[in-house]
């Protein structure tokens, strides 16, 4: 029976996949010290969290179905410490939340809640959303999450705002999963801080010293603005053809979004945002609220400050910019499948003419190429 059980639930973009990456790179290391990574792979601590929050299937297809009893019982025959991250978690409903308190043999689960300034959260969620089928332009999204902010009236109507601030309303998600166990928050450090500062903290309220760690790989690298808007495109057209996202959700989201574009963004401007007027004083209330919980926190809340992002104004980057983007897209798309594939049936060439019909061009043959494949990979399994 685990002695201990620690549970990140996120909040998403707040360094998890950089905190996940080490714990799984050192899962070794972490288990010679007492401490359990469940699953052989991060994979399958979201197929157990999908399973307890009542999903069947993973996005790609595969059921879930018992994989959350697996990893209690994984859990429940570790003589320590187990240690659990999974954003996904962040905005489960009370029903969710109880059944994970109640879940773990003999021990109430402690709670870790990483938190970021709300300012940098903008650009990044945006991005992750459009890695994940999401099609809200740059305008549309900034002014909703302004609009739906926790304690406005338009919270419920808006849809890019009610997926925003139900990963990112610090406070609702500290009171939910609070009731589950004991409470720690980690913030997440200004720029220009240490690299290991962050992983420092994760690990006090993890229980872990993260000397000798070795760091992870970087695995969720941003994307240019210019490039994110070809992946927003891309969402559109695979729509409006009959593939809503989860489809072709490996090639959009993991081949493209994550593997292959961020090696595309060297000269493609990052997104920037100066911080907004209301992020201040939301920040403020937020952080009061956040110090009258019973909490233990690592780090300073001070660190929940927003701060400009800089970087390039979404709404300016040109049509000549993102067919580029499209094209190069495009081509490393097409490699990357002709390695995988014996036989591929290649689309024709981009138009190279200017405009914005030739922008429209480039981003539907990248289309027609994840269409291919994934029409392609239909037949085969058929």
């Amino acid at each position: 029976m685990a002695r201990r059980v620690l549970l990140h639930v996120g909040a998403m973009k707040s360094g998890t996949t950089y905190l996940q990456g080490a714990l799984y790179k050192n899962k070794d290391l972490l288990a010679e010290r007492g401490f359990l990574v469940p699953g052989a792979r991060w994979r399958q601590q979201i197929e157990a969290v999908l399973d307890v929050k009542g999903r069947h299937k993973h996005p790609e297809g595969d059921s879930v179905t018992g994989a959350w009893d697996r990893l209690v019982a994984e859990v429940d025959e570790w003589d320590g410490t187990a240690l659990i991250s999974v954003e996904l978690l962040a905005p489960a409903g009370p029903e969710t939340v109880d059944r994970v308190a109640k879940s773990f043999r003999g021990v109430t689960p402690e709670i870790v809640l990483s938190l970021r300034d709300i300012n940098r959260q903008i650009p990044s969620m945006w991005q992750e959303l459009i890695q994940n089928g999401a099609d809200w332009t740059w305008p549309e999204f900034v002014s909703a999450v302004n609009k739906s902010r926790p304690g406005t009236r338009e919270r419920r109507h808006s849809r890019p705002g009610r997926r925003f601030w139900s990963e990112q309303d610090m406070v609702a998600i500290a009171r939910r999963w609070g009731q589950a166990g004991p409470l720690h928050l980690v913030t997440v450090p200004p720029p220009g801080s240490p690299a290991t500062l962050l992983l420092e903290r994760f690990g006090a309220a993890m229980g872990f010293d993260p000397d000798g760690m070795k760091s992870p790989p970087p695995k969720n690298t941003s994307l240019g603005a210019a490039t994110v808007e070809v992946l927003r495109e891309l969402n559109a057209e695979l729509d409006r053809r009959g593939l809503a996202f989860p489809a072709a959700m490996g090639l959009r989201k993991h081949t493209l979004g994550k593997r292959l574009m961020p090696a595309l963004t060297a000269d493609d401007p990052r997104i920037g945002l100066q911080a907004p007027r209301w992020t201040q004083s939301f920040t403020r209330d937020q952080a009061a609220e956040l110090r009258g919980l019973d909490a233990t926190i690592h780090g300073d809340l001070d660190d929940l400050t927003p701060v400009d992002v800089r970087g390039i104004d979404p709404r300016k980057v040109t049509d000549k910019q993102v067919r580029d983007a499209a094209v190069a897209s495009h081509a490393a798309l097409r490699t990357d499948l002709n390695k995988k594939l014996a036989d591929p049936t290649i689309p024709g060439e981009i138009d190279p003419g200017e405009g914005r019909k030739a922008t429209a061009r480039a981003v539907s043959a990248l289309a027609d190429l994840v269409e291919w494949s994934v029409r392609r990979e239909e037949l085969v399994r058929t």
